[in-house]
């Protein structure tokens, strides 16, 4: 039957009007899918990932320093190079290391017998032809002075254990054997567990080959052996094992899931925090339907409204007018729906970068507090070295190495201090008159104890023309300097020279700092300003790098108005570059 024209159009009206509420429905679910969909990526998983990794390098950080005190140890050493003739003595000593610092074993391997000592004497003899034992040959043969690994602890019924392998060498620097202590990964599971309650999360653990460690309990992930026989994970498994990709979104088995890597160096493992968004996405679909049933509700009364009005002829025009304002009225209602929602998400994301904040605050607050303790164990240091007699060398020795340890965590606090005060604006900016040539010879006179002690030797070519006044963050700007040429000195190798120098150039007061370093690798220059960020190049003389230096060099620059430049040669050296206005 052939509708009349009043009615095709009443129904055309109807349909626009059902698409309409279902388009706008539809856009505002995909719109917050997004929002929560980059919660999730950018800040919540992320956020797991440090917590738990926190976790880990504080539980490695005791058994690490036990480790380095039992391979420096003098009777230990004493006690191997004599003859080991007497197995209590060890057996006693490693009991005690138990006993005293709650490790769950400790252990020494003798180079001489092959004698696996632990603390209930001696465990057996360590062998080529043994696979358990390929550990101690490993260890034999590697550059480095220790390794972290897990194996199975045969001293503690096959328990799965991480291991701290230390070298030890004599006194003539002779390698003796390994010694080292275990903590069991039940530590690892009970977080494990602990954030997948929490979070409805799931955490896993696996080697640089992608094999599978550690997976949740009860999760399919269990049928898996590595990371490319996930479904969705396996064909991004070599960009996130190489660390090109560290987040990832992908489908397994219908459902979309959330996936962020970070590498564990202590452990040589990547931590994986993967979520899936269907619990998340619950309230939003829910919203959707109810959105569409209520647009279906609503057009059907329109339709039979319009219908009636047509077979009755008698409404009125202003009774047509009525009816569309009362449209009007439920779309403007759907839109201010729309909109509190919007504004719910916005109240999650301020609350979440308030967290952020907090967490900033309380590094601020740990850095402070951790400061004036360490000041105290330096001056205890020097003082004890003062009254010391000159012949007691290993003592010196300790007492420096504690010293430099000191140091080192002092300029860790100095850095994160910096960050923080950087990121939140909370120090400001004091503008004050400096000659510009002092300030590049004052920062080279500071550094000419450390560049000697490496055999490094700097020279200094000032202009004349630099010779003058600038107005700048005179303090920022020696941070600067002090930030690039300890970078210079430090991945110089010996026997080097590290060359700076100033000069006026297009209206800016500039200073070149150029070492014949390693220089930076091709495709890690965007790498070099970020924070915490590592490049491929090492210290040439064992120097710790904490990763924040040129991040706060970066953001001091910009703050201070000038410009930093950087121009390497992989392989031959690297020119850092400031260009400061020479009228600020």
């Amino acid at each position: 039957m052939i509708q009349k024209p009043t009615y095709r159009l009443a129904w055309l009206v109807c349909l626009l009007l059902l698409a309409g509420f279902i388009g706008n429905s539809i856009s505002s679910y995909f719109v917050s899918r997004h929002h929560v969909r980059q919660t999730i990526t950018e800040s919540s998983l992320p956020l797991t990932s440090d917590n738990i990794y926190s976790v880990i390098q504080r539980d490695l950080l005791q058994p690490i320093f036990i480790s380095s005190m039992m391979a420096n140890d003098a009777f230990l050493r004493e006690w191997t190079v004599t003859g080991e003739s007497d197995a209590r003595l060890i057996q006693r000593y490693l009991s005690e290391i138990v006993k005293e610092y709650g490790t769950v074993t400790s252990f020494f391997v003798s180079e001489s017998t092959r004698n696996y000592y632990y603390a209930g004497g001696i465990l057996k003899q360590v062998s080529k032809d043994e696979p358990r034992d390929e550990w101690y040959f490993r260890v034999r043969q590697m550059k480095e002075p220790l390794e972290i690994n897990v194996d199975p602890d045969l001293a503690n019924q096959d328990a799965m254990t991480i291991f701290i392998n230390y070298r030890v060498f004599d006194f003539e620097g002779n390698y003796i054997g390994a010694a080292g202590t275990g903590l069991t990964v039940n530590r690892v599971n009970s977080l494990i567990e602990e954030y997948e309650h929490r979070f409805g999360r799931q955490i896993f653990f696996c080697d640089r080959n992608g094999k599978i460690i550690l997976s949740p309990t009860g999760s399919d992930l269990q049928n898996y052996n590595s990371l490319s026989e996930v479904p969705g994970v396996g064909k991004y498994a070599d960009a996130l094992l190489n660390k090109s990709l560290d987040k990832l979104i992908y489908q397994r088995y219908g459902d979309t899931y959330f996936l962020n890597s970070r590498f564990v160096e202590e452990l040589d493992w990547f931590l994986m925090v993967e979520q899936t968004e269907d619990h998340l996405l619950a309230p939003l679909k829910e919203t959707l339907f109810l959105n569409i049933l209520l647009a279906l509700i609503i057009t059907a009364v329109v339709a039979s409204i319009s219908i009636a009005a047509i077979n009755r002829h008698q409404r009125s025009l202003q009774m047509r007018n009525d009816e569309l304002i009362s449209a009007n009225q439920e779309v403007e209602r759907q839109k201010q729906a729309l909109q509190k929602n919007a504004r719910e998400l916005a109240k999650v994301n301020e609350s979440l970068a308030a967290l952020n904040r907090e967490k900033d605050d309380i590094l601020g607050i740990v850095a402070h507090d951790l400061r004036n303790p360490l000041n105290g164990i330096m001056g205890f240091c020097e003082e004890i070295r003062l009254k010391l007699p000159a012949d007691n060398e290993l003592l010196h020795d300790y007492l420096l190495e504690i010293d430099n340890g000191g140091r080192e965590m002092i300029q860790l606090i100095e850095d994160i201090l910096n960050v923080s005060n950087l990121e939140d604006n909370r120090q400001p900016l004091e503008i004050d008159p400096c000659n510009w040539n002092a300030l590049i010879k004052d920062v080279c006179r500071r550094f000419e104890p450390v560049a000697l002690k490496k055999g490094i030797k700097l020279t200094l070519e000032l202009d004349p023309s630099a010779d003058i006044e600038v107005q700048t963050g005179v303090r920022w700007m020696s941070i600067i300097l002090n930030n690039l040429l300890s970078n210079a000195i430090k991945f110089s190798p010996k026997n080097s020279s590290v060359r700076i120098s100033s000069l006026i150039k297009d209206n800016t007061c500039q200073v070149h700092i150029e070492d014949h370093g390693p220089g930076i690798k091709p495709g890690e220059m965007d790498k070099l300003f970020q924070k915490f960020v590592r490049l491929t190049a090492q210290p040439t003389g064992g120097e710790s790098s904490t990763g924040l230096g040129l991040y706060i060099v970066k953001k001091m620059c910009a703050r201070i108005g000038a410009k930093i430049e950087v121009n390497s040669n992989y392989g031959k050296g690297t020119i850092f570059i400031i260009k400061h206005p020479t009228d600020h």
